[in-house]
């Protein structure tokens, strides 16, 4: 990987961290009050990425603006931050009074997501199934998703089903409708909590 093309990869993973502000925000004020500040926001996000889509300035002027963080295939779909924050709210909504499996979940897209790319854009050589997605990248996956599920307490069952479920996600093509920023954070929830 060429050294601009892993800047534009950490720029956009540490934006993606900015995930974490969502459970930043949960442990501060707490369930069920984080639904009344989710909710909106959710809304807001919602309707400044579809008026995006509809105003070919607004959406030059946005995706310009936040430069390499922005995927091209993004510019005329919805970007990664409408999924992430769609997956928290699903998480806050359905796993609210479990912070141990609120904070793991979020974690896993934050963090797990992050190392999949990280590792697969440097060191991935072996592609899976003929996709762009590496048999290292995923591996880096699976292993920070388990340790942050063992981090917040889990057994090893739980920790290394969810992390088998987040990485079977973060593996799968991302379409139009299906984005693992998304799903990541669900799964790895509805794992822990199937399993623990």
């Amino acid at each position: 990987m060429k050294s601009s093309e892993l800047r534009t990869e950490l720029m956009r993973k540490s934006f993606h961290m900015l995930s974490l502000c969502y459970l930043g925000v949960y442990k501060l004020i707490g369930y069920p009050e984080i639904m009344s500040w989710i909710v909106p926001w959710s809304i807001i996000v919602f309707v400044i990425e579809t008026a995006r889509l509809m105003m070919p300035k607004m959406n030059a002027a946005l995706t310009g603006f936040f430069g390499g963080i922005a995927r091209v295939e993004e510019y005329n779909k919805y970007s990664g931050i409408i999924h992430t924050t769609l997956g928290v709210l699903v998480v806050f909504w359905l796993f609210g009074p479990a912070p141990a499996m609120v904070s793991a979940a979020i974690w896993c897209v934050a963090a797990g997501d992050a190392a999949a790319a990280l590792i697969g854009k440097s060191f991935g050589k072996t592609k899976i199934l003929g996709s762009k997605k590496s048999l290292e990248g995923s591996f880096a996956c699976f292993i920070t998703c388990a340790l942050i599920c063992f981090a917040h307490g889990f057994d090893a069952k739980a920790s290394l089903g969810a992390a088998l479920v987040a990485t079977g996600i973060e593996l799968a093509p991302t379409t139009r409708w299906f984005n693992d920023n998304m799903w990541m954070p669900i799964a790895a929830a509805f794992a822990l909590a199937f399993l623990s």
